[in-house]
Order: structure tokens, then C-alpha cells, then sequence
């Protein structure tokens, strides 16, 4: 397992590798446009060529891309809906030119629109989408808190999506603080064992290539997506312990979409590992980087939070 945070570009490839490994990164998830505009950047090949050497340099991967908050392939309105599958596509498209292993995508609400009309829709749209960007990234869908009527709230129609385009590019990313705000105890012994076995069930776990690694402190089911420390919320450090634990989600990519200061990234990064079970190691920049060792994962046992 390799652990990472959400860094900005707007600053230049370089500054935003900085950053991550100032954080104790080995991976990390970045935009490749305004996550908050429909407008679609231009590729500079050079640019992402630049960038591709940096990391390759610096080892850092997975690369996650996050497609635009704005993004809604659910929706009964076509404006939104072409702009939404452009978006999609044109990330894609980047990723691909630009060496980058998974794109991110949230897949919307289905509003006022039929369910079933609109998880058809959302199908097609996907495997539009992956027929017609270059090959090489993998799509990866995020599960939603669930509020409202937000798509793939579930793990049951999260992985009903998944068995419907049937592609070997489309894969799942497990946000922490969805899946509690959802109603998925991850807290408890119990209920990990059981989102697990759901998880195992509807998706398989060799289909979860990302962690969104986010605590909460909403109520367990309120359905509302606000994220926090790790481990400082309701889902806490044994919860993160266990999922962590868990085998089948070893080659996932854990990565803190929590709030935001260089010292709160690198506290978020290093608690991280340090419930992973990662052993610390330094760098030659004297950066600490902890790597999971393979004949031992975390325990469950221990009462140290």
C-alpha cells in the first residue's frame, strides 16, 4: 500500500511534488482542470511530460486525477449531461497522454430523472467514455455519502454499475467518509467485517484500487459529506486500523482528502501509516517514508490510538 494527499497544480508540477513529499507521500491525486468549471484546459505535452519524469524521479504512483465536483452522469438534463461525459472524457484523455494509472470520478444525482433510466444512462455513458479515450488509464467510481438522490451510495449499485460495463478499466474508489455518512459502520469490529463482506461481494476487492482515506464527524447514516482527521472522528483509529488490515486491499492506493495545511497533511500522512503498520524509512532528500512490511500487517489488537 502506498499513501499520499490531494495537491494543487496551479503552482507548476514541480511545487506540488514538493509538497508531496514534504507530506511523507509515495503517491498522490491532483486535478488536471478547475475542479469547479466545465471549462476543459488545454494539454501542454511538455508540461506533462515534465511532469511524468518528475514522479517517475521522485517515485511517486499511483497518480490519481479527480474529475470536476461538477461532474454528473446521472442527470436528466442534456447540457449537464454533455458537459459532464466531456469532462470525463477529456481526463481520460489526459491521463492517458500523460502516463497517469486512474482517473477519479464522482457519478452525480440522479435528481428528479427515473432511477433506472438514469443508472442506464450513467452505464452508457462510462463505457462511451472508456471506448473512445485512449487506452491505458483505469476509471475509477467513487461511492457518495447517499444523501438525497446521489448515485452509488450503495455497494450494491456501486458494483451493479461495475457488472453492467464490464470493463477491465473500470475499477472503484472507497471514500471512508462516504461510506460512514452512508450508513457503513466502520467503526466497530462488526460492522467492518460486514462492509467488507459486502464490498468483497457486490464489487470484489481486487476491483478497489484507491482509498479515500477520511474520517468523519457526522452521525453514523446522516448522509452528509464532511471529512476530518484521521482518526479523530467517529469512524476513529481502530477503525482505520482494521481497514487497513484487510489483505484484499493491500495494492489500494490510501489517499487524505482532509483538511488542508502542510503540517495537517503531514500529521494526516503519518497517522496514516503508522495504522497501516508501515515501518519508517529516510530518504536520501531526508524525507520519512514508511513502507508496509510484507510479512506482517497491522494488528487489531493494539490499544494504542
Amino acid at each position: 500500500m502506498r499513501f499520499g494527499i490531494h495537491v494543487g497544480v496551479g503552482q507548476g508540477f514541480r511545487k506540488a511534488l514538493d509538497e508531496a513529499q514534504a507530506a511523507g507521500c509515495d503517491c498522490i491525486q491532483i486535478f488536471a482542470g478547475n475542479p469547479r468549471a466545465f471549462k476543459l484546459g488545454k494539454y501542454d505535452a511538455a508540461e506533462w511530460a515534465e511532469f511524468k519524469r518528475l514522479r517517475e524521479e521522485r517515485d511517486i504512483r499511483p497518480v490519481v486525477i479527480h474529475t470536476s465536483y461538477l461532474i454528473n452522469l446521472a442527470t436528466a438534463n442534456p447540457d449537464l449531461h454533455a458537459k459532464s461525459a466531456a469532462l470525463l472524457a477529456h481526463d481520460l484523455s489526459v491521463a492517458a497522454k500523460a502516463g497517469i494509472e486512474y482517473v477519479n470520478t464522482h457519478l452525480g444525482s440522479y435528481v428528479n430523472q427515473d432511477r433506472q433510466i438514469g443508472f442506464a444512462q450513467v452505464c452508457d455513458t462510462i463505457a462511451r467514455a472508456i471506448a473512445q479515450t485512449p487506452p491505458g488509464p483505469m476509471l475509477l467510481l467513487e461511492n457518495s455519502a447517499g444523501a438525497g438522490s446521489l448515485c452509488g451510495g450503495t455497494l450494491e449499485e456501486l458494483g451493479a454499475i461495475v457488472r453492467a460495463v464490464d470493463s477491465p478499466r473500470v475499477g472503484v474508489c472507497i471514500d471512508t467518509a462516504h461510506a460512514w455518512a452512508a450508513g457503513y459502520d466502520l467503526a466497530s469490529e462488526k460492522g467492518m467485517k460486514r462492509f467488507v463482506d459486502l464490498l468483497a461481494q457486490h464489487i470484489g476487492l481486487a476491483r478497489v484500487h484507491a482509498l479515500h482515506v477520511n474520517d468523519t464527524q457526522v452521525q453514523l447514516g446522516e448522509k452528509r459529506d464532511r471529512h476530518w482527521h484521521v482518526g479523530k472522528g467517529q469512524i476513529g483509529s481502530a477503525g482505520f486500523r482494521r481497514l487497513f488490515a484487510v489483505k484484499g486491499l493491500s495494492h489500494a492506493a490510501a489517499i487524505c482528502e482532509t483538511p488542508k495545511t502542510p503540517e495537517l497533511d503531514r500529521r494526516n500522512v503519518a497517522t496514516v501509516k503508522r495504522l497501516a503498520g508501515a515501518k519508517a524509512t529516510r530518504t536520501a532528500r531526508g524525507t520519512t517514508v514508511r513502507k508496509r512490511p510484507e510479512h506482517s500487517g497491522p494488528k487489531s489488537g493494539r490499544k494504542r490510538a
